[in-house]
């Protein structure tokens, strides 16, 4: 199996859980349309930056741009570990969002309560 292959691989359900939460919450009415937009663009770029990185490190061999190896074990690793670390911070921004929605809610009922007193 190639190590790009690979790559795609150990990426797959993250970018694709990153594209479903980000319909979810569009669905649901909790994210706009634009951020929806913005959150889907994000992910299919990174999806497209995954599926072309062996042409795009092929045609880099041939016109001399690169005198690198191909990917490594590590580098496969590294670049799966930065996919994870994106989705994980995207999951605790939706979920800080959820927070302060829930805080700003509780803010107000309290502030009616006290100014019926």
């Amino acid at each position: 199996m190639s190590r790009y292959t690979l790559l795609l691989l150990l990426n797959l359900p993250f970018i694709l859980a990153g594209l479903l939460t980000a319909l979810t919450q569009y669905k649901l009415g909790r994210t706009s349309t634009r951020r929806f937009a913005v959150q889907v663009v994000f992910w299919l770029c990174i999806l497209l930056g995954l599926i072309l990185a062996e042409p795009l490190y092929i045609w880099l061999l041939n016109n001399g741009y690169t005198d690198a190896d191909s990917l490594s074990l590590f580098d496969v690793v590294q670049i799966t570990a930065i996919v994870v670390i994106a989705y994980v911070a995207n999951r605790m921004r939706l979920k800080l969002m959820v927070l302060e929605r829930r805080l700003q809610d509780l803010h107000q009922e309290l502030s009616i309560r006290l100014s019926g007193k």
